[in-house]
C-alpha cells in the first residue's frame, strides 16, 4: 500500500481530472484482492450505486481494514481510504474526515452523491469504532 503523502502528491502534480480519474482506477487496480467467499462475510455499505464491502478487523495490534467495491472508481477511492487509514492510531480514525481527504487530492468536487454517499457510511463506521 501506497504512502497516503505521496498519493496527494501525485494527484495534486496532475493537471486535469481526467489524469486524476486514470490514476483512481490505477490505484483500484492495487486495492488488495479478496476471496469471493471471504467478500460475502464483509459488510455490505449501503448508499453506493456498486456493491462496496468494508470491514474493520480489531487485532491486537489495532485496527485492520479490508474492502471492495464492484466499481473500478470506487475500488481507487477504497485504495485511496485504506492507504490513508494505515498509520493512524484508533483516536485519529474515529476523527477521520473523509470528505477532506478527497478535497487534498482535488477530487471531491467531481464524485457523485452515490459514491459520496458509500464513503460517509464507511466514515461512520470509523467514528464509531471502539
Amino acid at each position: 500500500m501506497q504512502n497516503y503523502s505521496d498519493l496527494v502528491e501525485q494527484f495534486s502534480s496532475l493537471p486535469s481530472w481526467e489524469d486524476r480519474y486514470r490514476l483512481l482506477i490505477q490505484l483500484g487496480k492495487k486495492l488488495p484482492t479478496i476471496e469471493h467467499s471471504a467478500r460475502e462475510q464483509m459488510p455490505l455499505i449501503q448508499g453506493c450505486e456498486a456493491e462496496v464491502r468494508f470491514a474493520a478487523v480489531k487485532q491486537a495490534d489495532g485496527y485492520h481494514f479490508a474492502a471492495y467495491s464492484e466499481a473500478r472508481i470506487m475500488n481507487g477511492l477504497l485504495y485511496l481510504l485504506l492507504s490513508a487509514l494505515q498509520p493512524l492510531k484508533l483516536e485519529q480514525i474515529r476523527q477521520l474526515d473523509i470528505s477532506a481527504l478527497l478535497q487534498q487530492c482535488g477530487i471531491a468536487q467531481r464524485l457523485s452523491s452515490t459514491r459520496l454517499n458509500g464513503l460517509k457510511q464507511i466514515e461512520s463506521l470509523l467514528h464509531h469504532l471502539d
